[in-house]
């Protein structure tokens, strides 16, 4: 599957095994969270969707250089509908093509303070530790 990200960038979507384990399989299997992104996941590789991409911030409390987020549920025009997210890294394959890869996936904007969000969880996986 593929999908235009901002600036009619076209690039396939890849979700690997090992993200998608530790992102969404760490949520119990009939949990609201899993729920959602199994169904953003399936409506994503199904084409079924139209994606509503947004850059993240490179300069933010969670720098994310070459990342884009999708709110989960899909399609919800309030950010306040969408409780969780998803997180793509742009990457470049060997063949020079590119690919959305990703990399975390949760709460937004948690009520415990002691939960990472999505943004901390993503920077983790692309720094190898949280931000701060």
């Amino acid at each position: 599957m593929s999908a235009t990200g901002g600036g009619g960038l076209s690039a396939e979507i890849v979700f690997g095994l090992r993200a998608w384990e530790e992102e969404v399989e760490r949520y119990h299997p009939f949990s609201p969270p899993r729920a959602r992104a199994q169904n953003a996941r399936k409506m994503i590789e199904a084409g079924k969707q139209g994606l509503a991409w947004i850059n993240c911030k490179p300069d933010g409390p969670v720098p994310l250089r070459g990342c884009r987020k999708l709110y989960v549920p899909l399609g919800k025009q309030a950010p306040s509908e969408a409780p969780y997210g998803f997180v793509f890294l742009l990457v470049q394959h060997k063949d020079g093509s590119l690919a959305w890869s990703f990399i975390a996936f949760g709460e937004r904007h948690p009520s415990n303070p002691k939960t990472r969000n999505v943004y901390e969880r993503a920077y983790k996986r692309i720094n190898g530790h949280y931000p701060g």
